[in-house]
């Protein structure tokens, strides 16, 4: 599988029929933005920050779509995967939709029964982000930002939250997160929740595929998917569920 390519800055603006309203009334549209150069090209969305598709070349030069997508931005609203989108405040769940800092108490929007699951039921998958910036050239990019108010969903204090797509070099795609409290600490774990099929679309399962992760320790789970607490040494290949799905 031939690595992914430098990809170049379109941005196509789709007035598409997903449309929302902001804080001060104006009217948001859901716009797709390819990033493209050569054989290889990535679409984007300011919808949930996803990912739509990862488009290159294999080692025999034939195109594929990488990443597991909808067909338009329409199923999104009410996906339940997480396909492609930035996850936050808090990726993965928090035990009883409640968590103590520094001493005060809070509760959060429970949607995955009694626990909260990747930031309540809208958290930031599901929001429109503020294109801040996006830049053509040798390293090519797209900056996402987004205000999440304090109290929305429950999570404590303003904050501005800062992604950024990256082509840093050719073959190389990076993913950068920021996130800045403006006047209260509260917990933050960003996550790109992108699926990915290295094989293409319609090649069918990943179960034979494998992944390296560098890592000295883990965190097991309980019954309910909530980490322990308890910290293990990791003892060498440990060998992850496949996932199987189509666009």
């Amino acid at each position: 599988m031939a690595r992914t390519s430098v990809f170049f800055l379109l941005s196509l603006c789709m007035l598409l029929s997903l449309v929302g309203t902001s804080s001060a009334g104006a009217r948001k549209t859901a716009n797709i933005y390819e990033l493209r150069k050569g054989d290889f090209s990535v679409k984007v969305t300011n919808w949930g920050g996803v990912i739509l598709s990862v488009v290159l070349p294999d080692s025999n030069g034939k195109l594929g779509d990488i990443v597991l997508a909808y067909e338009g931005i329409g199923p999104y609203l009410n996906d339940t995967t997480y396909f492609g989108a930035l996850v936050g405040r808090v990726g993965n769940r928090i035990a009883g939709s409640r968590f103590v800092l520094n001493g005060k108490p809070y509760r959060l929007f429970p949607n995955n029964g009694n626990n909260s699951l990747h930031g309540g039921h809208r958290g930031f998958s599901d929001v429109f982000w503020t294109v801040k910036k996006k830049v053509d050239g040798e390293t090519p990019y797209i900056t996402l930002y987004y205000h999440s108010f304090d109290g929305e969903q429950g999570f404590p204090g303003d904050l501005d939250v800062y992604v950024t797509y990256k082509l840093s070099e050719n073959y190389a795609l990076s993913i950068s997160m920021e996130a800045h409290p403006r006047n209260k600490a509260t917990p933050v774990n960003l996550i790109q929740h992108t699926y990915w099929n290295l094989g293409g679309e319609g090649s069918g399962t990943i179960l034979k595929d494998k992944v390296q992760i560098f890592a000295s320790q883990i965190t097991p789970v309980d019954e309910d998917l909530i980490p322990t607490g308890t910290l293990n040494p990791s003892r060498g290949p440990v060998r992850l569920p496949g996932a199987q799905g189509s666009r």
